[in-house]
């Protein structure tokens, strides 16, 4: 029987391919083109103006 120890350098490599695949693929997910438009709808969240008046300060 082998020690964890004698495979650490072929584990390591393997986790670090395993984190780029998955890296790969949650880019090629988010940047897919039938969720470009979906994504651009949620980039303009944040300069939305609301339907809430302005709000006034209280002094």
């Amino acid at each position: 029987m082998t020690s964890l120890i004698e495979h650490y350098p072929w584990l390591k490599a393997l986790w670090t391919v395993w984190f780029f695949l998955l890296f790969v693929g949650l880019i090629i997910w988010t940047l897919w083109p039938s969720r470009r438009t979906r994504w651009a709808e949620l980039g303009q969240i944040p300069l939305r103006d609301t339907a809430n008046p302005a709000r006034k300060d209280h002094d």
